[in-house]
């Protein structure tokens, strides 16, 4: 019982630091150190309780560190920024390799969404004075997409699929 509390209750860590990082990106084109720290914090005990056994230990780190190599390529090349770079490869580690294929897609369908409204948000000449035109000027100016978002899309897809569960008994 008390090992699925501590479960339930990391794994609305793992929620509230997706979501921290998700508001934050769409912001200020930013995802602060706290939210990947918190997916790693919160993972131990998650582990803990849960029962992970040692392969299974080895298995969530090692997806995490081929995600983290990948994640960082793409930052040294200038295609990510850091914070997406940090963030992903500590969802990653509570996803595992099991749940890595679905992850990934629906990241990719996220981010290709993003992108979409960033290439519009580009326009943002025809849309009407106020907070969406200041926020596509500054999306425009940026020259980024904010992919803590799909991160955070793709988490929540999998701790819904995967957390979900426990909560509801």
């Amino acid at each position: 019982m008390i090992a699925n509390v501590v479960v339930v209750i990391a794994g609305l860590l793992f929620v509230a630091a997706l979501a921290d990082a998700a508001q934050s990106d769409l912001r200020r084109f930013r995802i602060h150190n706290r939210a990947p720290l918190l997916l790693l914090a919160s993972f131990v005990p998650a582990g803990l309780a849960a029962g992970l056994d040692g392969g299974e230990w080895l298995a969530h780190l090692g997806a995490a560190l081929v995600v983290f190599a990948v994640a960082a390529a793409l930052f040294v090349l200038g295609i990510w920024g850091g914070g997406d770079a940090k963030l992903l490869p500590a969802a990653v580690l509570w996803v595992g390799p099991a749940g890595l294929a679905r992850f990934i897609m629906i990241m990719a369908l996220a981010g290709g969404g993003l992108a979409v409204v960033a290439l519009l948000a580009r326009r943002v000449g025809l849309a009407p004075s106020g907070p969406v035109r200041d926020w596509g000027e500054r999306l425009a100016a940026s020259g980024h997409v904010p992919y803590g978002l799909a991160i955070a899309a793709a988490g929540l897809d999998w701790w819904i699929i995967a957390m979900l569960p426990r909560l509801m008994g």
